[in-house]
């Protein structure tokens, strides 16, 4: 039962990298975003996995909703 475990697991980050890839080229296509947006939707797309770690600091959890609240990174 472990490899079947084992292979579910490696197959859901493998399709979890892909469509985070797939993602990623579908906002470099966008054409109705400035370079700008374009470079900070790419940060977000690759900075996201390393926020779920900080997020559950409940300081830091705040900071972010409140700043996602007002717009802070828009």
């Amino acid at each position: 039962m472990l490899p079947v475990i084992w292979t579910i697991f490696a197959l859901s980050a493998v399709g979890g990298f892909i469509m985070v890839a797939a993602y990623w080229l579908d906002i470099q296509d966008r054409r109705d975003l400035t370079f700008g947006r374009r470079v900070a939707w790419s940060a977000g797309t690759f900075l996201f996995p390393l926020t779920i770690p900080i997020y559950a600091f409940s300081a830091v959890a705040l900071a972010l909703f409140f700043a996602f609240l007002f717009g802070v990174f828009s």
